[in-house]
């Protein structure tokens, strides 16, 4: 999977901002504070809400904290024809939307009255198809509780679209209703039984909350305390007729009351999961490495009043994927390991040989040849553990797209020359497609985007137009000095042919005098028009020749 093109929108430091034909290495170049790191952020919040739509943005996500403008990413994106199997798809879907038809049938009442909302969910299962290459339109509106988050995927080949917001919001309208109407159905025998328990001497004000938390789906664990606590009390009833009639009444109750019914949701949850596992793979395949952080800068998930920072990077799911990698891994992720200790041998081995990785009590070693440096990850200098989360992410592990802040952070200059050369070898394999934000110049490269800040937030000028506005101030200043050196040089021209031009006039007027006539120089000034001073030069000049 690679992106080809995005465009930014409304979001943090960014009011617009466009980029194309994107390679494989992006590095964002730039100084401190102009919004390199916005752009990675503003991708990883595109690819998030295909995950999950559940956040909230505060308005200091929204550039200028203009609320009433949306947050827009729009992506272009190629998958690779393998990305997803189009047979198990079709077949899924079709079995989907084919149990929920036989399912309408057999619980007429239960969707006699949501049919319109099944017919809804159905047609846009069935609309769904896999794409090769795809726009991504992600819009997010501001909303005091939940961000109001659109979807919306287009064909790049074609005129199809596909609305996946709406169907989230379809499939999860359909299943509240469903389970609103198994509610309904375990309320009809809800008052018939608490009357005739009452009738048979138990008191309804005890075994009413216990009963009550039948309605809300409870775990098997909450079933078997509860059917417990129902039994003591029906077990209170002395008359030994009513009791053996209170026990059967309550069994056949709770065979309806604890009954999940998860045959009436299952068909639907099947079908939007087939639909949802695609773009949770696109999601699963962009993976941001956030730099070191002080103060919080994401989104947040809505929590009752107060709101929870969306966890960008786990440290705690990358070693649950390193752990399942290493403890019993295939053949191909046993070559993937041995790359790894290649890579990682040829460029740091001034850190010590990478023998092994290895799980101890839980927690994962890297083993490298000397005893003093055999520690887990998170006990190792901020250098090692920066070198190896890159690296495991670019050999490891299948994210196709790499998003890295600021990878100077913790790297002496001399690992970040190397880690910039591997990045180079990764990306020659064409299995990645990596995007850095940077202000080292070890990553900067001819192909960098410059980032800069102007009165309309963060704009790029890329290295190309950079260079050609460099060269054209230059030519600029090359003609302007060309042009003053030629005026320069006619100027003198010019003062030469004036200054002969008045001689030869001073010499003709002296040609004309009689020979008892003196030369005066205020006399011959005010004849032919020149300044006395210059007369006087001239006519000294003359003596000095004679």
């Amino acid at each position: 999977m690679k992106i080809e093109s995005f465009t930014i929108e409304n979001y943090r430091s960014i009011k617009k901002l466009k980029i194309d034909n994107l390679n494989p290495i992006n590095v964002f170049f730039g100084k401190n504070n102009v919004g390199k790191s916005n752009i990675l952020r503003a991708l990883h919040l595109a690819f998030y809400c295909l995950n999950d739509d559940k956040i909230f943005l505060p308005d200091t996500m929204f550039f200028n904290r203009n609320i009433y403008r949306p947050i827009e990413i729009m992506l272009d994106l190629s998958l690779e024809e393998d990305f997803s199997n189009a047979e198990k798809v079709d077949n899924g879907l079709r079995d989907g939307t084919g149990g929920i038809t036989s399912l309408v049938v057999a619980e007429e009442a239960m969707f006699g009255r949501r049919m319109k909302i099944v017919q809804q969910f159905v047609e846009e299962s069935t609309s769904f198809r896999l794409l090769g290459r795809l726009r991504l339109q992600i819009r997010l509106s501001y909303n005091e509780e939940t961000t109001d988050v659109s979807v919306l995927v287009k064909d790049l080949k074609s005129d199809y679209e596909f609305d996946y917001g709406k169907y989230r919001t379809s499939y999860r309208t359909l299943d509240a209703s469903i389970k609103r109407g198994i509610r309904d159905e375990k309320e009809g025998i809800w008052e018939p039984l608490m009357s005739t328990l009452s009738r048979l001497g138990i008191d309804r004000d005890e075994i009413s909350p216990y009963f009550q938390r039948f309605k809300r789906f409870p775990d098997p664990e909450d079933t078997e305390m509860m059917m417990s606590r129902l039994h003591r009390y029906v077990s209170t009833v002395k008359e030994p007729r009513r009791r053996e009639e209170a026990l059967a009444l309550m069994e056949r109750s709770m065979e309806i009351l604890t009954n999940p019914r998860s045959e009436v949701i299952e068909p639907f949850s099947t079908t939007f999961n087939v639909v949802k596992q695609y773009f949770d793979k696109i999601s699963d395949n962009f993976i941001l490495i956030p730099n070191k952080e002080y103060f919080s800068r994401a989104p947040l998930v809505r929590k009752e009043v107060k709101g929870e920072q969306v966890e960008i990077f786990s440290v705690d799911e990358f070693m649950q994927r390193l752990l399942a990698l290493i403890e019993s891994p295939n053949r191909r992720e046993r070559e993937l390991i041995q790359k790894f200790y290649g890579i990682y041998n040829k460029s740091y081995s001034e850190l010590g040989k990478l023998e092994t990785i290895t799980k101890v009590r839980d927690e994962i070693f890297i083993i490298f040849g000397t005893s003093l440096t055999s520690l887990p990850v998170k006990e190792q200098g901020l250098g090692v553990q920066d070198l190896f989360l890159y690296l495991a992410h670019m050999v490891l592990f299948d994210s196709a797209i790499i998003a890295i802040e600021e990878p100077e952070g913790g790297l002496s200059t001399e690992n970040q020359r190397l880690l910039h050369d591997i990045i180079e070898d990764v990306y020659s394999e064409g299995d990645k497609q990596i995007f850095l934000s940077s202000h080292s110049e070890e990553f900067e490269t001819p192909n960098s985007y410059v980032i800069e800040m102007g009165t309309d937030g963060t704009k790029e000028i890329s290295r190309m137009e950079k260079r050609n506005e460099y060269e054209k101030k230059i030519d600029e200043v090359l003609i302007k000095r060309k042009l003053a050196e030629e005026k320069e040089h006619y100027e003198a021209l010019l003062k030469e042919v004036t200054e002969r031009q008045m001689a030869l006039d001073i010499l003709s007027y002296i040609n004309k005098l009689g020979d008892e006539e003196k030369i005066d120089a205020q006399k011959i000034s005010n004849e032919l028009g020149y300044e006395k001073g210059k007369v006087r030069e001239v006519l000294k000049e003359i003596t000095k020749e004679k």
